[in-house]
This record gives structure tokens, sequence and C-alpha cells, in this order.
């Protein structure tokens, strides 16, 4: 039986300990968070015996194979380090830090422990995605000349997940002093990562990013200040030579969570489209398909999800392609994003 703890007891906490509870050789064992009332309430859902406050204490006492960090961005660095030195493997969430320095020291941490390390890029979960990224990397709609891909919420004009001005869960995405990185960080993260793993590496990044104004007083609720980015526009150069654009938003009015990227090359295209199914993939290739516009949709068997690829790897002691290194990847792109928006100009990704 392989014992799990998990920092961090808020919404995705409780995804990570749902999934966890479906595999017959995995317990969660032990949980922590700042909260009392939620780490209470958390423990007494998933019948977790132990609960604590501090995460030293917990990597400390308990006997762990593995654990979940899924708090807020800016103490991703320290927690995964600090379980890193225990031997602990570590499924983080995403992103990996806040900044590419954080994020290459946790690398180097598991490199020189020789710990499993994962990144919790929940799409890559997605049968359909797989598939597609396959399909591209064997060439089969030829070399890459156009991408495009987007990642769409309207949690700022819904409340289709509650209404942010009265969820501290919400709130802190929205504040940059709370550890966000806006939706560059949470939602940006995401589309990075599914983009380059269908297409490839980025070479270089033009982007924008933008903050609206909400409505409140003053630009703050409480403790918060609004002033993380909510969209941005990102145009990017891969590696291959292709030309991309890349875009996100917390803004996007009828599209509660809404992936999608379509990427063309000279023999073909192919279009993923989360919103509509996770298990499918539609292609265009053969001339005649081609000169006709004519697309199949191909359905793609289940694959194994993240969280259990992380148990998988744990008992194989080999990393999933999501692992720390792809995590430093994506982040070079979030630091190059940012960098770019201040410059106002194209930014080489640098690792």
């Amino acid at each position: 039986m392989l014992r799990i703890g998990i920092i961090g007891t808020g919404g995705m906490g409780n995804h990570h300990a749902s999934e966890f509870s479906k595999m017959k050789d995995v317990k969660v064992v032990a949980c922590c968070d700042i909260s009392e009332q939620r780490r209470k309430a958390f423990a007494e859902k998933w019948k977790v015996p132990a609960v604590y406050a501090d995460y030293h204490e917990m990597l400390e006492k308990e006997d762990l194979d593995g654990v979940a960090v899924v708090t807020v961005d800016d103490m991703h660095a320290p927690i995964s380090i600090a379980a890193i030195e225990k031997g602990i493997p570590v499924l983080c969430e995403k992103p990996m830090a806040t900044n590419l320095s954080d994020a290459k020291r946790m690398l180097e941490a598991a490199k020189k422990k020789g710990v499993i390390n994962m990144i919790n890029f929940s799409y890559r979960s997605s049968s359909g995605l797989q598939a597609a990224s396959k399909v591209v990397s064997q060439g089969k709609i030829g070399n890459l000349k156009h991408v495009e891909s987007s990642y769409l919420q309207s949690w700022l004009v819904s409340r289709s997940w509650g209404d942010w001005r009265t969820s501290e869960g919400w709130l802190w995405r929205l504040s940059t002093k709370h550890g966000s990185m806006g939706a560059l960080g949470d939602i940006g993260v995401h589309i990075y990562d599914l983009t380059s793993f269908l297409c490839g590496d980025f070479g270089q990044i033009y982007c924008k990013l933008k903050t609206f104004d909400k409505g409140v007083p003053e630009n703050r609720i409480g403790e918060y200040v609004l002033d993380a980015n909510d969209s941005f526009v990102s145009a990017v150069i891969f590696k291959n030579g292709a030309l991309g654009t890349i875009t996100a938003s917390r803004w996007a009015t009828g599209q509660i969570n809404s992936l999608r990227a379509r990427v063309y090359g000279d023999k073909g295209a192919i279009e993923i489209d989360l919103d509509r199914a996770y298990d499918e993939y539609r292609i265009c290739v053969g001339q005649k398909n081609i000169d006709k516009a004519v697309w199949k949709t191909v359905k793609c068997p289940p694959t194994s999800n993240n969280y259990q690829r992380f148990i998988k790897a744990i008992k194989t002691g080999r990393n999933d392609p999501s692992d720390f290194e792809n995590g430093v990847k994506i982040q070079a792109y979030l630091e190059a994003s940012f960098e770019s928006d201040r410059l106002g100009r194209w930014v080489n990704i640098e690792i």
C-alpha cells in the first residue's frame, strides 16, 4: 500500500484525494493546511488519520511514499524542495513555481536526490491529446506551419463556479501579493503545456498581458488587491519554424472551461477541443480530404490519468514525461511572457 500525503486541502486538494481514493493500492494517510477549518473538513471527508498545520512537521513525522503539493503558487517551491530533501516523491500542482530560478532549484534538488517528480498538467490526462501528440510527432500532418490554441474561462462574468467576490478560493487568483501569476500562471500554463506537447518547443514569444477593471472600489476586496492579469495574447515562433498564437482569458463569456488547439502542417491538420470531448481528435489528411476540407473524428481508447502515472512512476522509479524538467521549460515560457510584456518586444526563450 502506497502512503500519500496531501499538502493543501482546498478544491484541487479534494480532487487529488478523490483520484487517489479510486486506486486500491493507494491511501491518503496525511494532510496539511494552514486553515484549521479546511484541513479538518478534508480529513473527515476522506478519512485521513493524520492532520497537520505545518508541512515541515508532516514531512518529518509521517512515513510517506509520495506527496501532492496543492497549495497557492508561491509555496510550490519551498514545500516541494522540503519533501525532496526527505527523499519523498512529489506531484506538484502547476505552475511549478512563481519564477524560473525557483523552478530550476526544484529540478536540481530532485536530480541530486534522485527523487521521482511530476507536475500536474491535468489536461495530459486526455486520451485525445495523448493520441494527437503522437500523430504530430510521427509527421503524419507534415511540417508544422501554423498553430492556434486557446484556454477560455468565464468565472469573472459568471457564477458557474461560485462568486469570486465572496470566495477566498478565487480571490487569491486575482492578487499578485497572494502568490498569483494571474491568468498566465493559472490557465496560460496549461495551454502552453498543451501546445508545446502537441507542437514542440517554443523558440521566441511576444506576449501582451491585460488586467481589466472589475468594478470593485479601489480595486480591492479586503486584503486582496485585484492586480493579477486577467487575459493574455501570445505570438510564438516554435523551434521547428511554425508560427502560432496562444490566448487565454477569464472574461470569455459563455466559455466555462474551454481548451482548443488547431495545428496545421503541409500534409494535413489536427484539432483538439477538450470542451467537446477528452477522448477524441479531428484530423484532415490525404489530398482528397484536404482538397474538399473533409475532417475525420478519431475516438481514442482511455489512457492513464496523471495520478495513475504518478503512482506508476513511484513504483517503477522512472519519471513521467510531465516531470520537473518539462515544468522548467513551461516556467521559462511564463517568464519570457512577462518579460516580453514588460519590454514590448519579442523575447528568446532561454532555459
